[in-house]
């Protein structure tokens, strides 16, 4: 997103970042904020990146990397990112940091938050300081939350997340909630096409044969990792896994 160097002064660039927390404010509602902050202050924006429902607790986000990568271009035609608040940027203090003062102070970019006030730069290194521990905070609090729900969704058959183990596939359903225009979905697991041939592998394994033997009386040629991967789901739901799984005996 490089552009030309005329009135350079005046050009910025939106980051927005919008998560999976029902509560968190939109892609779109940041841009029109931001977009309304820009003309007030008389700022020219020449261009925006986005990352829609991504966590912001590291920085594997697609458009935060470009972001990074062009903050290291001096031929960007931009010295100033403008988002919503300091959570936009990062959930964790330390990449907060990092981001502001090893990547864009060195190459001369300021980054401006709509929701601190424009004050002394003590004052607002104070005010940023506690903003971005509260985005900690909300991260840690997030995590306990999400684990509640996770926990909550295998009790009711849903699937916490991951691909379906062999043997299974994910059917999903829709929760009738709609996210950055998406619907937010949930998955079971359901008997797959391959279901008989993994019980049959493991009834085999059950009955003292090894790996090689049990895998030839089903006729396939699965590989070991698949193999491993079939026995350890297996022992996880009988109940001997304690990752979203309870003994029930």
């Amino acid at each position: 997103m490089i552009v030309e160097k005329s009135n350079f002064m005046d050009k910025t660039v939106l980051y927005l970042r919008s998560s999976k927390d029902r509560s968190d404010v939109s892609i779109d509602a940041q841009r029109r904020e931001l977009k309304e902050f820009a003309v007030a202050r008389e700022m020219q924006i020449v261009g925006e990146y986005a990352d829609a429902v991504e966590s912001g607790k590291d920085n594997n986000r697609p458009a935060f990397q470009n972001l990074s990568r062009d903050i290291r271009n001096p031929n960007r035609g931009w010295n100033t990112i403008l988002a919503l608040d300091t959570a936009r940027i990062a959930r964790g203090r330390y990449l907060a940091v990092i981001f502001e003062e090893q990547e864009c102070k060195k190459n001369g970019v300021k980054v401006i938050f709509k929701s601190l006030p424009q004050t002394d730069s003590v004052t607002e290194m104070l005010l940023k300081a506690i903003l971005q521990a509260m985005d900690e905070w909300h991260s840690m609090t997030s995590k306990v939350k999400g684990l509640a729900g996770m926990s909550e969704n295998v009790k009711q058959g849903f699937r916490a997340g991951g691909r379906a183990p062999k043997g299974y596939k994910l059917e999903s359903f829709s929760t009738g909630a709609i996210r950055d225009g998406i619907a937010v979905m949930k998955t079971k697991l359901a008997v797959g096409d391959e279901a008989l041939l993994v019980k049959g592998y493991l009834q085999q394994r059950a009955k003292g044969l090894s790996r090689a033997s049990a895998l030839a009386f089903v006729n396939q040629d699965w590989p070991v990792t698949t193999l491993l991967s079939i026995e350890h789901n297996a022992l996880t739901y009988a109940g001997h896994s304690v990752w979203n799984r309870h003994n029930l005996d």
